[in-house]
């Protein structure tokens, strides 16, 4: 049970911080692309990087996350050696 648990929020973990990171970049180079309008080019960006990665995503941070707590590679779900 705690390899599930540890294993579903290495799963938000992973996904949310690629998404986040993901989105940040091509936010910040729509900005500097055109600097008349930051907000509305860097959420535009964003967005539309979450649009088209966002299954693979989300899709590699599931299978990260399975892989890794089924062996034991990712924090919290390596097993107690008592």
């Amino acid at each position: 049970m705690r390899k599930f648990f540890f294993g579903l929020v290495w799963f938000l973990v992973i996904a949310f911080g690629m998404l986040m990171a993901g989105g940040f970049v091509a936010g910040f180079q729509a900005a500097l692309s055109d600097p008349a309008s930051t907000a509305d080019a860097g959420a535009a960006a964003g967005q539309a990087f979450a649009q088209h990665y966002g299954g693979r995503i989300f899709v590699a941070a599931l299978i990260i996350s399975i892989v890794g707590s089924a062996f034991g590679w990712l924090p919290g779900t390596r097993r107690n050696r008592t």
